[in-house]
């Protein structure tokens, strides 16, 4: 199997990050995008030593369902509370191959 792979990093603005993961919680933003058709995981993640910075792991079946979701309502919704707390983005894509999902 072979999937898309994205690494995104966001840095907030200081201070910010608690209220921004408890609305991208409150918004269900994980659970509608791992419903969508295509996504295989979704995942959010805070790192304990950097407190301005947030990833979401993601990983897509392939790219046209990955441009579906930027169409999606939680995606806008996401925009909105990036341009609220998100002063920087940085997005990594890879190519996994050969890749198994665990059953």
């Amino acid at each position: 199997m072979k999937c898309l792979f994205l690494q995104v990093k966001y840095t907030l603005a200081k201070g910010t990050r608690e209220e921004f993961y408890r609305r991208f919680r409150d918004n269900n933003i994980t659970e509608m995008s791992m419903a969508e058709e295509g996504n295989i995981e979704y995942e959010i993640l805070l790192p304990h030593n950097y407190e301005n910075e947030i990833y979401i792991l993601e990983k897509w079946e392939n790219p046209e369902c990955l441009e579906k979701h930027k169409h999606s309502l939680h995606y806008a919704i996401l925009g909105e509370l990036k341009a609220k707390y998100v002063s920087r983005v940085e997005i990594q894509k890879y190519w996994l191959t050969d890749f198994e999902e665990e059953k």
